[in-house]
């Protein structure tokens, strides 16, 4: 089944981060094994760059970059009307962070469980966007039907 991440959750998989779940490193490692694919939101990569540059992480932008590039696994989603669309859908109030917002959009577009740990998008869940529970990492399917819910 393929998946979309969040940016903490590659952080996490790429730094052996012990914040990332055992079963959201088994689903990156079955990635890594060809057995997976892992969609990227185009998103992450800004929000990357930005916390490097703030020194927030030290992970090597480039190193990542040829990391991606040389994968089949790791797909790149880029961003388009569609995504933004439906980022509107989901409330602000809820989900203040733009990045967020749009990667939590990008799952809904493609109908892919995101990996996730983020509290923000675990309020959406209890909100009536259904989903499973991977550990402590949140993978929830959003779709069009369940954000009308909250609207």
């Amino acid at each position: 089944m393929p998946y979309v991440t969040d940016t903490h959750t590659l952080i996490w998989y790429m730094t052996d981060d012990p914040n990332l779940s055992i079963k959201a490193k088994r689903i990156f490692k079955k990635v890594d094994n060809i057995q997976e694919h892992v969609f990227i939101p185009c998103i992450v990569f800004f929000e990357l760059l930005y916390l490097i540059e703030k020194k927030k992480i030290g992970v090597d932008f480039d190193g990542f970059l040829a990391m991606v590039s040389s994968s089949n696994n790791y797909m790149i989603e880029p961003m388009c009307l569609p995504i933004i669309e439906k980022s509107r859908k989901i409330p602000r109030e809820m989900v203040a962070d733009p990045w967020d917002r749009l990667i939590a959009a990008t799952s809904m577009h493609l109908n892919f469980p995101l990996i996730s740990r983020d509290e923000s998008l675990r309020e959406l869940e209890l909100e009536g966007f259904e989903g499973c529970m991977v550990d402590t990492s949140f993978v929830g399917f959003f779709t069009s039907t369940q954000l009308t819910q909250l609207t």
